[in-house]
């Protein structure tokens, strides 16, 4: 039996899910072969299926901004200081409460936060035009 102890938390998954979300629409948008398109494929099933992954990126962008702060300022944090002032790198406190053991291993942010936290924002943008762009080419 394989025993993996891997550190992962609540954390890693914001910060990196989107990114990893976005990485995978593209990996299927350019690695796909070609297929067969037919006209007036474009219904609203398939629109919402394709809208899955880009509302999963924008859930976890917004998470990022709800539950990221600073050691000791999760109440009184302004989230857009991660936008529009020069943060140094922190390990962000996850306010949801969880043990302090997992409050530990939370991902540092990159220097600057700003940058990592502008990206939360690009990359659902990202995901939402690499589907809106399929979507489009299925109909030909």
């Amino acid at each position: 039996m394989i025993d993996l102890k891997l550190k992962l938390n609540a954390g890693y998954l914001l910060v990196f899910g989107p990114l990893l979300i976005v990485l995978v629409i593209l990996a299927i948008h350019f690695l796909r072969e070609d297929m067969p398109r037919t006209r007036g494929k474009k219904d609203l099933k398939n629109g919402l299926f394709r809208a899955i992954p880009p509302l999963g990126a924008a859930f976890l962008s917004l998470q990022f901004f709800l539950l990221l702060t600073p050691k000791g300022e999760c109440n009184t944090f302004q989230r857009s200081r991660l936008l529009f002032e020069w943060l140094h790198a922190f390990q962000p406190e996850y306010c949801m409460y969880l043990p302090a053991e997992t409050q530990e291993h939370m991902p540092w942010l990159f220097e600057p936060p700003m940058l990592q936290a502008w990206m939360q924002i690009v990359l659902p943008l990202i995901a939402l035009a690499v589907a809106v762009k399929d979507w489009r080419t299925l109909a030909g």
